[in-house]
């Protein structure tokens, strides 16, 4: 095994997409690479699971029924620090215009990558995220 396989080895990460097949893609690949993964379909569970269980990065769509990844990370943002309000996100989005890009910095995300990803760019991201909190 390669120490790179290791890189999200207790890594707690939410990840939030309401596209099944995407979201377990993305889901596999993480727990190959050791991350501790909390999946949630919609914006409006994922604020309940991050509430609840703490994850150390959050991945998220944006394109979400009843509530999106911007009105999502506004709710996170709007929480103290102690309650997951300061928790590292990830915008990840099919949306790739450069103003997309701007929105998801300015309500919240730290990073953005839109999708199809290169999933060694989603690795690398999400392992940035998490030694960043």
């Amino acid at each position: 095994m390669d120490s790179r396989d290791l890189v999200l080895a207790g890594v707690k990460v939410l990840l939030i997409d309401d596209e099944p097949e995407g979201r377990e893609l993305t889901q596999r690949l993480l727990i190959l690479y050791h991350a501790h993964v909390i999946v949630a379909a919609t914006a409006i569970e994922g604020l309940e699971r991050l509430r609840a269980l703490r994850p150390d990065v959050v991945v998220s769509d944006i394109d979400m029924p009843e509530m999106d990844g911007y009105q999502f990370i506004r709710a996170v943002r709007n929480l103290p620090a102690h309650k997951g309000g300061q928790t590292p996100a990830v915008a990840f989005t099919a949306f790739s215009r450069r103003e997309d890009r701007k929105n998801a910095i300015t309500a919240g995300f730290q990073k953005y990558l839109s999708k199809p990803v290169d999933f060694e760019e989603l690795i690398d991201t999400i392992a940035a995220a998490a030694l960043s909190h």
